[in-house]
């Protein structure tokens, strides 16, 4: 009759079913959406952080270059006065004999052609004396026709309180503008001139402001803060806003106040408009610049091309870093994921076979048990992370020696393995006799980071008795 198969003790700890704990995987879909959102939204804020960079960057060019302008159209307008004030010298002895008398047609024609000659490379297109008493005005020079009627005695200032301040630079038309200067006459007379400007004067000057990009206007103020002469974009125009604004910037009260001159460089700001003005001929005139700030779409706009290279490349940085960070996520999770479902099956394996496991870590000295282990020995309370010390404490007084022998030399090295027979103290004070196998793990370096301790009890059906007698028999006491 053979014998029964031995019951097979319980290990599902009451049949509840063994699962894997959920861990916190950090490649999660919701987690790597999150992260793929946040790099996007990363990429687009530092797009706009460069945007109001380049803005602020091309208002202050703005500024710069209408700063620069104004230096520049300043010394041009001073250019233009001395090459005027150098043909009045050049034309005074021209001036003098025509005024010296009766003289001939013949010399009278010469003086004029002379007076064309010199005048032909300069600023000046004609020169008027007025008449005096009513009398014919006397003109040198190719006198323009909308000229002709227009323009009257030298002007006076409206601001002059205490003096009369004659204007020099006075508009007679659009585009058109002339000098008002008095000439010494050989004779020692003083005589009031006009000087007729031709229509390219002072333009250099006007045009540089251009420099400040779309919407700029210039304009050459006279002393009453009128404009002679105005330049300006396509689409803008100087109008009686810029004069008011050029007037706060430069300080003017409307009239009397030639005790308070204007300012002779001024450089402001009002919202996104900007003013440059700087004095010429001792304040006589004012030379006025103004730019607009470029707008935020304005600029983009011109650097569209640019802005969409700097996306389309960051973007594309950023989601190769994060392909790489969330494939490096995805490799770390699925080790993890390994060794928890390797971890598991060694549970499960050692539960089966009614084994406990003690994990000892060489390094710190303390040792770990599992539920198997906590099953045979502690009545399913599982003892807390304990010193190597206490699980030696556990061991059959008789036993403990020789553990520690064997333990002692799986640490140094001399042995990575071990199997022994042993007596462990349970949770009720009795004492159960075990087999214990060992083995030892070593570290990259070869030293030992930790051992595995495996306790299995010893076989209750005769196999431990056979052991000891070998193939001897009990005699039967029936037959003898």
């Amino acid at each position: 009759m053979s014998n029964p198969i031995p019951p097979i003790a319980d290990t599902s700890g009451g049949g509840v079913r063994m699962r894997l704990a959920k861990r916190l995987e950090r490649s999660d879909p919701f987690l790597m959406r999150a992260v793929q959102a946040a790099a996007l939204v990363g990429c687009i804020m530092g797009v706009l952080i460069y945007a109001w960079q380049v803005v602020r960057h091309d208002t202050s060019a703005t500024r710069t270059v209408l700063t620069e302008a104004a230096w520049t159209g300043q010394v041009a307008v001073e250019a233009d006065l001395a090459r005027i004030n150098a043909t009045a010298i050049e034309a005074k002895p021209l001036i003098s004999a025509a005024m010296a008398g009766d003289l001939p047609a013949s010399e009278q024609r010469a003086l004029q052609v002379r007076m064309t000659q010199l005048l032909a490379d300069t600023p000046v297109a004609a020169i008027i004396l007025p008449g005096a008493s009513g009398a014919a005005p006397v003109i040198f020079g190719q006198l323009p026709s909308d000229a002709s009627g227009a323009l009257a005695p030298r002007p006076y200032s409206q601001r002059a309180g205490r003096e009369a301040l004659g204007l020099g630079l006075v508009s007679f038309g659009p585009g058109k503008a002339a000098w008002y200067r008095d000439i010494m006459l050989a004779d020692g007379q003083q005589v009031p001139a006009v000087f007729v400007l031709r229509s390219g004067a002072f333009r250099s000057a006007l045009q540089v402001g251009s420099a400040a990009g779309k919407q700029w206007r210039a304009a050459l103020l006279d002393r009453d803060g009128k404009p002679v002469l105005t330049a300006s974009a396509s689409n803008a125009a100087f109008d009686a806003a810029d004069i008011g604004l050029a007037s706060t910037a430069l300080g003017w009260v409307p009239l009397h106040a030639d005790d308070v001159p204007a300012a002779n460089n001024v450089s402001g700001a009002a919202g996104d408009t900007f003013v440059e003005a700087r004095g010429i001929a001792g304040g006589a005139l004012q030379l006025v610049y103004i730019g607009t700030q470029p707008s935020v779409w304005a600029v983009l706009a011109a650097r569209r091309y640019e802005f969409m290279a700097l996306f389309g490349a960051s973007l594309m940085a950023v989601l190769l870093a994060v392909s790489l960070i969330q494939n490096e996520w995805q490799r770390q999770d699925l080790e993890v994921r390994d060794a928890d479902m390797t971890a598991a099956r060694a549970e499960i394996t050692c539960d089966l076979l009614a084994a406990g496991v003690i994990d000892w870590s060489v390094s710190e000295g303390t040792v770990s048990y599992s539920e198997g282990w906590a099953e045979m020995f502690a009545q399913g309370i599982e003892p807390t992370s304990e010193d190597i010390f206490d699980w030696i404490a556990r061991i059959h007084p008789d036993d403990r020696l020789a553990a520690r022998h064997a333990y002692q030399r799986m640490m140094e090295g001399g042995e990575s393995e071990l199997v022994h027979r042993l007596r462990v103290r349970m949770s009720t004070g009795l004492w159960v006799q075990v087999v214990e196998r060992g083995r030892a793990l070593a570290g990259a370096k070869g030293e030992i980071k930790r051992i595995i301790l495996v306790q299995t009890t010893e076989p209750v059906d005769g196999s431990m008795l056979r052991d000891a007698f070998g193939d001897m028999k009990v005699p039967d006491r029936q037959t003898g």
